[in-house]
């Protein structure tokens, strides 16, 4: 009942955050190549399982940018390896990149407060990103910042992360808004059924 009216269709449950490679094994997709071996390694590409049927009365999946949600080859890079682009150019060298920029779906500052090691990415504007760079994400930043966010985090970690609805206005290339977050706002009607 709960998600039917309070979360995201199943269908739209996009994993995109990690806290090992066991987590992604276990709940996210196959290693299907390891772009940069390290210890631990750098970057991944990973074949998601099979997700939850599509339902295709939600507008949101009428825009072409949706097929970057369960796309079969994710690359997935370390919080801290910084040469993220030439790695997703090895894992999908026919994707034109040109003007877009590579971004971590969860912000790196965030993902390291919550103890998450491996983050997906996925090109998008230049001005999507920035647009969602003020806003949301100085508020998760200053969130799990707090006291008690950092000592929840630290008792209780989470194997993966899925995109929240700031999120996934940036997986489609929108800008999330300012103040009033007139992105998000418009996603959010893409995301029900009328």
């Amino acid at each position: 009942m709960a998600i039917k009216h309070y979360g995201l269709p199943p269908c739209l449950h996009i994993p995109i955050a990690a806290i090992n490679e066991d987590a992604i094994k276990r709940f996210i997709g196959e290693i299907v190549d390891v772009l940069v071996p390290a210890t631990p390694n750098k970057a991944l590409v990973v074949q998601p399982y099979e997700t939850a049927e599509i339902d295709m009365r939600l507008p949101i999946w009428q825009l072409k940018e949706a097929a970057i949600f369960h796309h079969s080859r994710q690359v997935w890079v370390h919080v801290d390896y910084p040469s993220y682009r030439k790695a997703y150019i090895k894992a999908l060298p026919n994707e034109n990149l040109t003007n877009l920029v590579l971004d971590h779906v969860l912000n790196r500052r965030v993902a390291r407060l919550k103890g998450f090691s491996y983050l997906r990415i996925v090109p998008i504007s230049r001005g999507a990103n920035s647009s969602s760079g003020g806003l949301s994400e100085k508020w998760g930043v200053e969130y799990h910042s707090s006291p008690s966010m950092v000592k929840k985090n630290r008792e209780y970690p989470a194997f993966i992360q899925y995109a929240d609805i700031a999120d996934i206005t940036k997986m489609l290339n929108l800008k999330t808004g300012g103040s009033i977050q007139d992105g998000v706002n418009d996603v959010i009607k893409l995301v029900s059924v009328a």
